[in-house]
């Protein structure tokens, strides 16, 4: 009887732990909130690992950028295809978003955006946000992450521009922080540094023409053809292009590249205008007017006689654009756009 005893103290612990193990858990929330789980990633068939999304441009929203992030961090918190939300900003993949710099996302990760601490949720709009760009500069600093190529492209300088502008620069010798002469110093080139007071847009302020009628003869500019204002591969003409009029041609290089006045006038703006970004307008004898758009530099001011086959701007991707290329319009005494096919001369192949 008292081994039975025995025996039975000594396993009853043991029961009693075996039993209590198999009962449901139970979670006192008065010491411990589990969180609710974010839905898990949906699974490829043929990778068990998070399937990226693909980037679809057709419907976007903007976000305005809290503080520096990286688009490569972006791309990761979102499950998006880095290349593909790098084409869809019109920036390099290595691209880090400053504070106060605008990140456009596809429609279908607007409910995990608006949960980035990173991303001014307020901020959300529908439309591209169009901000003036910082002011330009005659100098530029060497930031962190610079090459020498890349430094060259973004201000649109060649390397031999560089060293005739910085005498005694040591190429191999540059450092974060250092400042260079990016433009040349001298009365006959004008530098445009203008910030604009407001965005703007598509609207044009009504525009005083041209009248050349009470002017004597011999102070009148000549009426000559057109001639091309810049050198590229032409990629759209003029005509109905995603579902809007396209009034103009698009011709593309690099940033950088040499625009010319496509004929003799009188510099009618010279700033930025919208979506235009930055834009020169010429005004002529008869007239007519012409438009050069989304330049990275300005060579000209307003009221500055130019004839054909001058400077007058940079190639460069401002405004509303999706890669450095020129877009040229010819517009009637009226303000009408027409085919500038119709007065350039044939290319030669």
């Amino acid at each position: 009887m008292r081994a039975t005893l025995a025996l039975a103290a000594a396993v009853t612990p043991v029961l009693s732990l075996g039993l209590w193990s198999s009962l449901p858990g139970i979670a006192d929330n008065a010491t411990f909130d589990l969180a609710e789980l974010p839905p898990l990633p949906a699974l490829s068939p043929n990778n068990p690992v998070a399937v990226v999304s693909k980037v679809d441009s057709s419907s976007q929203v903007w976000f305005q950028v809290v503080r520096a992030t990286s688009l490569r961090r972006y791309a990761e918190l979102l499950k998006l295809d880095r290349e593909q939300l790098a084409s869809l900003n019109n920036v390099p993949s290595s691209h880090v978003f400053e504070k106060e710099s605008w990140l456009s996302l596809p429609d279908s990760v607007r409910l995990v955006a608006v949960t980035l601490s990173s991303l001014n949720r307020s901020s959300e709009r529908e439309t591209l946000p169009l901000v003036a760009p910082p002011p330009l500069s005659a100098t530029a600093k060497i930031k962190t992450g610079d090459s020498l190529a890349s430094f060259l492209k973004r201000h649109g300088v060649t390397q031999q521009q560089l060293l005739s502008w910085n005498p005694g620069l040591q190429l191999s010798a540059l450092t974060i922080g250092q400042e260079l002469q990016i433009a040349e110093a001298t009365s006959g080139q004008s530098l445009l540094a203008v910030r604009p007071l407001s965005s703007g847009g598509d609207a044009w302020p009504d525009r005083p023409l041209s009248s050349s009628a009470d002017q004597p003869e011999s102070l009148k500019p000549p009426i000559v053809g057109y001639q091309w204002p810049t050198k590229g591969v032409f990629t759209s003409g003029y005509g109905w292009r995603w579902g809007r009029m396209h009034k103009g041609i698009d011709i593309a290089n690099n940033t950088g590249t040499p625009v010319v006045a496509a004929r003799d006038g009188i510099v009618s703006f010279s700033g930025w205008r919208g979506a235009y970004g930055y834009l020169v307008e010429i005004a002529h004898s008869d007239g007519e007017f012409t438009r050069y758009a989304h330049n990275s530099r300005l060579l000209v001011k307003k009221g500055q006689i130019v004839p054909r086959g001058s400077r007058i701007s940079l190639m460069g991707s401002t405004g509303r654009s999706t890669g450095p290329h020129l877009h040229f319009e010819i517009r009637r005494a009226g303000g009408a756009a027409l085919n500038p096919l119709v007065k350039l001369p044939a290319r030669k192949a």
